[in-house]
């Protein structure tokens, strides 16, 4: 079974109370999100307090998504996690590791930005991974699976998805200052983002090398590589990057629509003979 047919499938065993479920514990989500922003802000934490007040929604959000496919009996490998066909997706996955670093390293070694510190580097990156894994669970491998049960045109509900996906970040866009153009750009990226993850998620199923993807375009795009960086040069091209991802992957899956239109025309006129 090629990887499309695979992600065919699996989103084809949901239905609206799957789909519905999902959306209910978006808002829930999202009041967690705004709570924990909020206190965060307000309160100035140190120690183990810190660490546990900034990981408390990725271990909520894990914790809900979890225990929803568990109960129902849907297995991990329904969001993502599994073993199946490692090699192809680690080939996949080394790819989208060098096309990040590309235009992550590129753009410093042209300013001549200085490269930050190892031991410094270390804690960002795992911080990095852990809030790249808990979106790319909720909102790849199970809220977007899960839409096919309300919307079935898949292109739809994949722009359903990326929606969501943007809507979320407004309320601490808005409350760190982000207005008007600089707002908009800011979801236009996301909706980028997700549309991105989506077809490389759909690529082996997997969400290894979504997470991959996710993980290296925040890394990258917040300058965390560089001592000292441009922000607004570095985040371009963490968007380029992202951008042309989702070209490469779209033109994929136009390229292997027309192949299949094409051979089932050739077997329709031998039947025909």
């Amino acid at each position: 079974m090629d990887y499309r047919s695979r992600y065919k499938q699996e989103v084809s065993k949901y239905g609206k109370k799957d789909a519905i479920i999902a959306l209910c514990v978006y808002p829930v989500l999202v009041a967690i999100t705004l709570a924990l922003f909020v206190i965060l802000q307000t309160f100035e934490f140190t120690g183990l307090l810190d660490l546990i007040f900034q990981f408390s929604l990725p271990a909520i959000t894990i914790g809900i998504v979890f225990t929803i496919v568990l109960v129902k009996k849907q297995g991990l490998a329904s969001i993502g996690l599994h073993k199946d066909r490692v090699w192809q997706m680690l080939r996949f996955s080394f790819f989208i590791i060098l096309f990040y670093s590309a235009f992550g390293v590129v753009p410093g070694l042209i300013n001549g930005w200085e490269f930050n510190n190892f031991g410094a580097l270390i804690p960002i990156l795992i911080t990095t991974i852990i809030l790249a894994v808990f979106e790319d669970i909720f909102f790849v491998g199970y809220l977007q699976t899960r839409l096919y049960g309300l919307v079935k045109k898949n292109a739809l509900a994949i722009f359903a998805g990326a929606t969501l996906f943007a809507l979320i970040h407004i309320p601490v866009d808005v409350y760190i200052g982000a207005r008007g153009i600089e707002l908009v750009a800011l979801q236009i990226g996301r909706i980028i983002m997700h549309l991105a993850f989506v077809l490389i998620f759909r690529r082996h199923f997997s969400l290894i090398p979504v997470s991959i993807a996710h993980t290296l375009s925040n890394f990258f795009g917040n300058g965390d590589l560089w001592r000292e960086s441009d922000f607004d040069v570095i985040g371009t091209w963490a968007t380029i990057a992202t951008l042309l991802i989702l070209v490469i992957l779209v033109t994929g899956e136009i390229v292997h629509w027309r192949r299949s239109k094409r051979e089932e025309g050739e077997k329709h006129n031998e039947i025909s003979r």
